[in-house]
């Protein structure tokens, strides 16, 4: 009878671990170039650069990383700051994404650029019924044109200790 016991406890367990192998949380890159490392530190070697939208399959979480699988397989660590539960809305949309990290007082993965395209439809009529002037609508173009070097924002996260850089 204790074999028996054994046995369905080890099955019991085998089917609960499956079924959460099976139906892992997803997670989306928020940020929009990201590492995934093959430990938990900003120090252990880059497995593999992923970009806003690419979906991930949760293996484990800890702390401020989650172990994570990508849709070609590959696993590996990617900070918590990084990912959200929601796919992101737009990848170009980098200002929302910028304003995303400061609203969590998170600096990984912040960028900002634009391009000269120009306000939304939506922002555009807001402008129009508000009565922003062009000049301002020139003033925001021109500083959504700027674009920040992503290797500028790792080295400042790195100085400043910011995002998966922080201890």
């Amino acid at each position: 009878m204790n074999h028996r016991h054994a046995f369905l406890a080890i099955l019991v367990f085998m089917v609960t671990a499956m079924t959460d192998a099976a139906f892992g949380e997803t997670l989306y890159v928020s940020a929009k170039s990201a590492q995934l490392r093959s430990g938990k530190t900003s120090l252990d070697p880059v497995v593999a650069s992923l970009k806003i939208g690419e979906t991930l399959e949760v293996v484990k979480r800890d702390d401020r990383w989650v172990q994570v699988k990508t849709a070609k397989g590959v696993t590996g660590w990617i900070y918590s700051g990084n990912v959200s539960e929601s796919k992101p809305a737009g990848g170009d949309n980098e200002l929302a994404a910028l304003g995303k990290g400061f609203r969590r007082t998170e600096a990984s993965g912040v960028t900002a650029s634009a391009g000269a395209r120009g306000l939304d439809k939506a922002s555009e009529s807001y402008a129009n019924r508000v009565g922003i002037t062009q000049q301002h609508r020139d003033a925001v173009d021109r500083m959504t044109a700027n674009k920040i070097p992503d290797e500028d924002i790792q080295t400042f996260l790195k100085a400043g200790r910011l995002g998966e850089y922080a201890e």
